[in-house]
């Protein structure tokens, strides 16, 4: 599964994908800004998605995004806050 940016993302919708999800961890993708890499970005922790050890900031205590209906929203954890519009949809 992938994530693309969405509607509500700041840098708008995307065609490549900025995220690959694989075990229950977010990696970023070939079409993420900073390019690819081997180190999880995010875990997921039921329907939320934590910053993990390879995301630039360091790990995180707070939920950055919320999973609903194969979508990503930004929540009260991630540095410009929550967001009733999501910013990565993921297929």
């Amino acid at each position: 599964m992938k994530a693309y940016p969405d509607f509500g993302h700041p840098q708008g919708m995307g065609a490549s994908p900025w995220f690959t999800i694989r075990s229950s961890k977010l990696y970023p993708d070939f079409g993420h800004p900073e390019g690819m890499s081997a180190s999880p970005w995010f875990t997921v922790k039921g329907n939320q998605l934590y910053p993990d050890f390879g995301h630039p900031q360091g790990m995180g205590a707070s939920p950055w995004f919320t999973i609903r209906s194969s979508k990503l929203y930004p929540d009260f954890g991630h540095p410009e806050g929550m967001s009733a519009s999501p910013w990565f949809d993921l297929r």
